[in-house]
């Protein structure tokens, strides 16, 4: 009886132990679920967006969905200038060339009495710059943006004017200047993206290099004419110069004033911020920039330099080629400042000519060299967008002044027209 039990038993072990193989061999034919701990995000998302096709024109077209979602601009959303949130994703590079031009066509600020000196003298200037930029990370730290900015100065003024803002006095004015400006150096950095947040949120950070020619004169010689008749006057043993040197560091020269010189002649501190909301087919973005320019080594003071600007950007079509870009940007600037003294005639009240001595000689006086005041001037501009395929754009932007500095010159009219590769 005792053996009968023991052999039961035996049996019953060894159908649990071959039932439990079974099941664990069951078991094991199962599909297990990945490993996500072990698995990579990058390859998760892009087996994701394969969505199981095979072929490979298929897979082609998936690796551009892709692409266009690792970045971090949205191609048909960007505004034409920039006063946006957005940065390039790590390893891209982007190109651009754009050429702004634009006309003063003797409006020296909304003050007549300022302006009279400038009343009949038009500036036309051409501005071509070469961008390149590239997205990085550094350190752990994302959502960085490198941008090299170099770019081309042209300006000529040309035309009369009354020096001193006394009436009889006619001046002519009749130079050009051109060259490479000063290279500057800005860094991006996205510290909110929309996707965590309401919005996107960076701010920029960077360098303006002196590189560029500041002392550059008129080609020609000025002339003085009082009441039609050239003039050159002495008062005592000091002569008159009659070129247009209040924009210098000494008497005699003709410098140009620093918006005409190819560079401002000073480092230059670069501080800014750019935000932007998407919407489903829509943007708002807004944004400003800051440069701090340093005295010059001969003692001339540039003038910091204020630019900002809100723009909507829209598909005015079902198309997603062409963006419709309603922006309105503003421009300012300080008075730049100049050593040295300068002469100038003293006023007669009672004409508002120059007072002229027994000789003929116009009687002068002498004090430090005046301010060339600048102020602040506000633009409209529609651009045009088109965008042929996600990683170029072309652009047009013209941009028409509505609010003129009280005192110093502005641009009435602009037109931008450019083209970026991001690769």
């Amino acid at each position: 009886m005792k053996a009968a039990w023991m052999l039961a038993a035996l049996s019953a072990g060894v159908v649990l132990a071959c039932a439990a193989t079974a099941l664990r061999a069951e078991e094991s034919g199962k599909s297990q679920p990945p490993n996500l701990k072990d698995a990579r995000d990058d390859d998760r998302e892009n087996d994701f967006l394969k969505l199981g096709e095979h072929a490979d024109y298929l897979r082609e077209e998936r690796f551009r969905i892709v692409d266009q979602i690792e970045q971090a601009i949205p191609p048909l959303y960007e505004p034409v200038r920039p006063f946006h949130g957005y940065t390039l994703p790590p390893g891209a590079f982007r190109f651009g060339v754009s050429t702004n031009i634009g006309r003063n066509p003797g409006d020296f600020g909304s003050d007549d009495f300022y302006a009279l000196f400038f009343n009949k003298v038009k500036v036309d200037f051409l501005q071509l710059n070469v961008d390149l930029a590239y997205g990085f990370e550094i350190a752990g730290i994302h959502d960085l943006t490198a941008t090299l900015n170099l770019p081309y100065k042209f300006q000529q003024t040309k035309g009369t004017g009354h020096p001193f803002r006394i009436d009889p006095m006619t001046m002519t004015m009749d130079g050009s200047g051109a060259g490479f400006g000063d290279m500057s150096l800005t860094f991006k950095k996205k510290w909110i993206d929309q996707g965590n947040g309401p919005l996107t949120f960076s701010t920029m950070l960077g360098v303006i290099f002196p590189t560029a020619e500041d002392d550059q004169e008129f080609d020609e010689s000025q002339t003085i004419f009082v009441n039609g008749a050239p003039m050159m006057a002495v008062s005592g043993l000091l002569p008159m110069n009659p070129a247009i040197d209040v924009f210098s560091a000494k008497q005699g020269e003709r410098l140009f004033p620093r918006p005409g010189q190819p560079g401002n002649g000073a480092w230059g501190a670069r501080i800014g911020f750019g935000a932007t909301r998407q919407f489903e087919r829509s943007a708002i973005h807004a944004g400003a920039i800051f440069d701090f320019l340093a005295d010059t080594d001969n003692g001339i003071t540039p003038g910091n330099e204020l630019k900002y600007g809100v723009s909507y950007t829209l598909p005015p079509t079902a198309s997603d080629h062409l963006t419709l870009d309603l922006g309105v940007f503003g421009l300012w600037k300080g008075n730049e400042k100049f050593p040295g003294m300068i002469m100038h005639p003293v006023r007669d009240p009672a004409t508002g000519g120059p007072i002229m001595d027994a000789g003929g000689n116009m009687v002068l006086f002498t004090t430090g060299r005046p301010d060339f005041d600048h102020g602040h001037a506000l633009y409209v501009s529609p651009s045009l967008i088109y965008v042929p395929t996600p990683n170029v754009r072309l652009f047009v932007s013209p941009a028409y002044r509505v609010l003129e500095p009280e005192r110093g010159p502005s641009p009435e009219w602009m037109v931008n027209f450019g083209v970026t590769v991001t690769f």
